[in-house]
This record gives C-alpha cells, sequence and structure tokens, in this order.
C-alpha cells in the first residue's frame, strides 16, 4: 500500500526532488555514504550477479556507486511516487533498465529475492526498525547493511519537518535514533549471527544536525 502522498514529507521537497533527479542522471558527486556502502558491500566478495535491493532508494541513484565497482543487480524500492517517476526517467536516459524500480512499501512485496538488502539513512524515518527489517529477512537476503541514527537507547522523536515546500510545513515526521544493542540482538534473533558496527567515514561519530535533529550516523552489517 502506497501512503497517502498529502502526508508525505518526500513528496513535498522541490528542491530535495531536483537533487535527486540530479544524482539519478549521475550529475552530482558521489556521496560520502554511498561511496562507503558501495565499499562495504564490493568487500563481501559477492558475486557479480548478486542482487542487491536497495530499501528507501529514492530515485535509484546508488546505483551508480554499485556499478563503479562492480555488475551487481541493483533493485530499488520506495513508495514515494514522484521519486520513482524521475529515477526511471533517468532510468531510461542512461540505458537503464527502469524496472528495476520498483514503487511499493515494503509491506506489500511478494515474491522479491535479495541476497543482501540496503537500508541507507531510511530506517529513522519509520515508527520502529523491526517490520522494514524483518520484510526485508523474507527476501531470502543473508546479508543485511544499514546506515542509520545509533547510540546508547532508542529515542522516537515524532516532529515538523519545517523545510518543505510552502504549504506543507505543517507536516510531521519520525526523527528516531535507534539502540545499538537493541538493534544488534533484533538482527540476532532473526539469524544473523555476525552482526558488526562500522563507524561512519564522514562525520567520524560525530553528531550531524539533519534538518536540526542530531544524527549519530553508522553502519550495522549482519550476516548469517
Amino acid at each position: 500500500m502506497i501512503p497517502d502522498t498529502s502526508l508525505n514529507i518526500w513528496e513535498h521537497s522541490k528542491a530535495l526532488r531536483e537533487l535527486c533527479q540530479r544524482r539519478a542522471l549521475d550529475l552530482e558527486p558521489e556521496m560520502d555514504c554511498a561511496s562507503q556502502a558501495a565499499e562495504i558491500i564490493c568487500s563481501l566478495s559477492l558475486k557479480d550477479s548478486s542482487r542487491i535491493l536497495d530499501v528507501g532508494c529514492a530515485a535509484g541513484h546508488f546505483i551508480h556507486s554499485l556499478k563503479k565497482r562492480g555488475n551487481f543487480s541493483y533493485y530499488g524500492l520506495d513508495y514515494s511516487p514522484s521519486f520513482i517517476k524521475i529515477g526511471k526517467k533517468a532510468y531510461t536516459q542512461l540505458g537503464l533498465d527502469p524496472q528495476r524500480l520498483i514503487l511499493e512499501s515494503i509491506d506489500d512485496i511478494k515474491g522479491l529475492k535479495a541476497d543482501l538488502v540496503l537500508f541507507m539513512n531510511v530506517l529513522s524515518f519509520n515508527p520502529d526498525f523491526r517490520r522494514p527489517i524483518y520484510r526485508a529477512m523474507e527476501t531470502g537476503a543473508n546479508t543485511i547493511l544499514i546506515r542509520d541514527n545509533f547510540g546508547e537507547k532508542t529515542i522516537v522523536r515524532w516532529e515538523l519537518d519545517g523545510h518543505l515546500d510552502e504549504g506543507a510545513n505543517h507536516l510531521m515526521g519520525y526523527w528516531n535514533e535507534w539502540s545499538r544493542q537493541d538493534m544488534r540482538s533484533y538482527l540476532q534473533d532473526l539469524g544473523y549471527a555476525k552482526v558488526d558496527f562500522i563507524e561512519d567515514i564522514r562525520t567520524g561519530g560525530s553528531i550531524e544536525l539533519v534538518v536540526g535533529k542530531p544524527y549519530h550516523w553508522a553502519y550495522v552489517m549482519a550476516r548469517k
């Protein structure tokens, strides 16, 4: 089910849509977080044909980071119609397969298989991390890679964005921080025996403000 777009904060930022369009066309410098995620994936010695599912992919720009480093089978999933539309148009222009970008909620994917599932800067915008990760596990993925806001304890924030288009700044969203121990325990409960936290190179453990909200970026890699 696609959430009501009138309440979806991602559908109300012209600046973000334009940025994602440039990223999808590979007209922007590679993001540090995308570079690090791609390097982590390449360090796993996966087969070239391994299927990578990027959950919350926006316009699917992560494909460019992967293509620079290997021949993976990339699929992007997002529930924001405007971003998938932007991505499909960009892919068509670049000679990439637009069918690799899927407009859907992770709750509703059925039969999609993956070797690795990526959550890049996504889970903190959900009410809880457990349900999306559980759905990801159902793809059969032996590896889950997450970049998100991790701290000593879980903090749930339901707050105004404040940086949206005119007329949309009454909209609220989640800006959560997850307990590292809660995340580790949950992934282990799902059968991911090896769970490692990896320092975010760009921020180096320092706090970064995301539209005024404190973020402690780090990666967690879970493997069966």
